[in-house]
């Protein structure tokens, strides 16, 4: 039996869940467009990531901050990413504690299709959206975050990332 909007449950007008549902989405999608070269959507992400740093290369400090994910998951996921060939880890050379993530020639073709497929996906994904209507949904997206920080929450999206 479908649900009508006006027969919808309260639970169902909540952001978390539409949330939920977009990362899902976001996720399977990433994942079957990067199957192909051997990574998953997350780590297409990351590569992503390294790529538009690659002059200031990060640490994994910095990984765990931007995708909010704990030390030993980033630990395993960069560790896998070098057993593939994606990334090295080199010194850092104002304190040797840290380890700077930089791409491989192999990552950074994988981080360029990977590029592609999503700039693809984020197409898709904004279909049938005017450009006034794309800014307020993404100053809508920045307050949501930024509301999620300020209640507890492990989310810290970082400007211009």
């Amino acid at each position: 039996m479908e649900v009508s909007p006006t027969d919808k449950p309260e639970q169902y007008d909540r952001i978390g869940p539409k949330a939920k549902v977009i990362a899902n989405s976001f996720r399977r999608i990433a994942d079957e467009s990067t199957h192909e070269l051997g990574i998953t959507g997350v780590q297409s992400f990351l590569l992503g990531y390294l790529h538009c740093h690659r002059d200031q290369p990060p640490c994994q400090h910095d990984i765990e901050v931007r995708f909010n994910i704990k030390h030993p998951t980033a630990a395993g996921l960069l560790e896998r990413m070098a057993e593939r060939g994606l990334v090295v880890f080199e010194e850092d050379e104002t304190d040797r504690r840290r380890k700077r993530i930089l791409l491989t020639k192999k990552g950074a073709e994988a981080a360029q299709h990977t590029k592609d497929s999503l700039d693809e996906l984020d197409a898709r994904l904004c279909q049938g959206f005017t450009p006034e209507e794309l800014s307020t949904l993404n100053a809508l997206l920045d307050r949501v975050v930024e509301n999620a920080k300020s209640a507890g929450g492990r989310c810290r999206h970082q400007e211009g990332d």
